[in-house]
């Protein structure tokens, strides 16, 4: 899997970032989740649970008080 941070487009803080899946040629989209500006994704695994997480900067009302978020993988 890749993760890719988006952080703005066309002026539009609050997009998708995409989540891309190798398929064995290439990377192709596999999931897309709301992000707000975001900076960067992080993988880590705990307990033998994986999670991923996104560092979201600001949205597009120049809101900075904003959250990041962890996402735990549910295998599927």
């Amino acid at each position: 899997y890749l993760a890719v941070a988006n952080y703005m487009s066309s002026g539009n803080y609050d997009i998708d970032s995409v989540i891309y899946q190798w398929n064995g040629t290439a990377f192709a989209p596999f999931q897309s989740l709301l992000t707000h500006s975001a900076f960067d994704w992080e993988y880590f695994s705990f307990n033998g649970h994986h999670y991923l997480a996104v560092a979201n900067f600001r949205d597009t009302g120049k809101n900075y008080d904003i959250n990041s978020v962890v996402y735990r993988w549910n295998g599927t």
